[in-house]
């Protein structure tokens, strides 16, 4: 009976965690007003759908968070290193949360912002890499590179909001997607060989094993 009692109360919390969950997407307006206010000089953005709101609907689209303490430890000590990557949102809401990192010298990785978007798209990374040019002046701060995996849209979102800075692939995912394909130890090891040369001549005599291999 006890089990059964515990069992039943699990149920009917998750039950109340359900329609407390619904809700809170109302209550996004005043969850960015009060991050604005308690961290003055934050960026944080709404969207909301367009062809929901001609209907007299509201309709959660996207949000966009920045704070201002990552802004400064960007400028003040991290290098011109940025690393982009995006996930599913498995729970209730779906979408795909999208995420930049920074760098220290030290090699630890440091959040820089973050998004929640209904889906991974050209328009939705433009949207991201926008808010986030706005936020850090990258076009202003030479050298920075880029790096992600081959992520939907990502590529032409970059040639259009940040064409001069420099956009380089994660080699873990190169090798993951090559590994389809291409087997074999050797392989992998020039590939990381290549990675890791830091003279053009030895690169490309790498380059030139892999070719043959």
């Amino acid at each position: 009976m006890l089990v059964y009692q515990r069992l039943k109360g699990q149920r009917e919390l998750f039950v109340e965690v359900g329609r407390e969950f619904t809700d809170d997407y109302n209550k996004h307006e005043a969850y960015a007003n009060a991050l604005r206010d308690r961290n003055p000089g934050s960026d944080v953005v709404i969207n909301l759908s367009k062809e929901a709101l001609l209907q007299g609907k509201r309709k959660f689209l996207r949000m966009y968070i920045c704070f201002h303490a990552l802004k400064m430890g960007y400028k003040e000590g991290l290098r011109p290193f940025i690393r982009l990557d995006g996930t599913f949102l498995k729970e209730k809401a779906k979408g795909q949360l999208l995420v930049v990192v920074g760098q220290d010298n030290m090699n630890h990785f440091y959040p820089l912002a973050w998004v929640v978007v209904d889906r991974e798209t050209k328009r939705s990374w433009t949207w991201f890499l926008e808010l986030l040019h706005n936020s850090f002046y990258l076009n202003t701060a030479n050298g920075v590179i880029f790096m992600s995996d081959m992520q939907k849209g990502l590529i032409d979102a970059i040639k259009i909001v940040l064409p001069e800075v420099k956009h380089r692939f994660c080699v873990r995912h190169v090798e993951s997607n090559w590994c389809k394909e291409y087997r074999g130890l050797e392989i992998k090891k020039l590939l990381w060989w290549s990675a890791w040369a830091t003279y053009e001549k030895d690169f490309k005599d790498q380059l030139s094993k892999l070719g043959q291999s």
